[in-house]
């Protein structure tokens, strides 16, 4: 399929659309919930287990992120990647919540932070396995848990994470989108903003990308 483009999921509740200022969305029967905050449309996410809670990135808008986990202990928040637009609630969510900041130590965040790398960390409860994907930046972290994979800014709807047009970070990135395509097809990608998708709904577009190089 390397002359066709990726159709991309319509904003609907079934691809996890949400807005800024919108309500979250919560994915039934998982205690896995997501909502868009900030100016960049960040996705942040949260995942609860037995009344505990981790915050996937904690991206803007602190007030808004803890209302969503009022009710939970939560345990830590983890990490994609350290661009500023990933971060800028850290400092606040930290301070509200005393809960560690675990990160790729190549992506350290502007807080104290656990060093994380490929395999798996328990936080509370909950167990997550890291996956080291490099490409859009160098310690750039994704989390599976049960079907869900939280890309951060590695894969989205129709391609990888920009890498600036950078030859060296491309090759990196693909060489981990090729480690994320043994995923089974069912795999729900919930990336870092956007719309979902699927491991299989994007796995027939990769040497597309590959090809036109971004």
């Amino acid at each position: 399929m390397s002359g066709q483009e990726t159709p991309r999921p319509p904003a609907t509740a079934e691809f996890g659309h949400v807005t800024p200022d919108g309500p979250a969305h919560h994915y039934p029967d998982t205690g896995v919930a997501k909502l868009s905050v900030g100016a960049y449309d960040n996705n942040v996410y949260v995942i609860a287990r037995d009344g505990q809670g981790i915050i996937v990135d904690g991206a803007a808008d602190p007030e808004r992120i803890l209302k969503e986990v009022a009710g939970l202990a939560v345990a830590g928040i983890v990490q994609t990647h350290n661009h500023f637009d990933h971060v800028q609630a850290l400092a606040d969510l930290v301070a509200a919540l005393n809960v560690p900041v675990y990160a790729h130590r190549l992506d350290a965040p502007p807080v104290g932070f656990e060093p994380l790398d490929e395999g798996s960390v328990t936080i509370g409860s909950i167990t997550l396995r890291v996956l080291h994907t490099p490409g859009h930046t160098p310690g750039s972290l994704c989390y599976l848990i049960d079907e869900f994979l939280f890309s951060g800014d590695t894969l989205f709807p129709g391609g990888p994470g920009n890498t600036d047009g950078d030859p060296s970070r491309f090759a990196n990135v693909m060489a981990s989108l090729d480690r994320l395509f043994v995923l089974p097809d069912a795999t729900r990608v919930l990336p870092g903003h956007g719309l979902d998708t699927t491991i299989g709904r994007e796995r027939p577009y990769v040497e597309t990308w590959r090809t036109r190089g971004w």
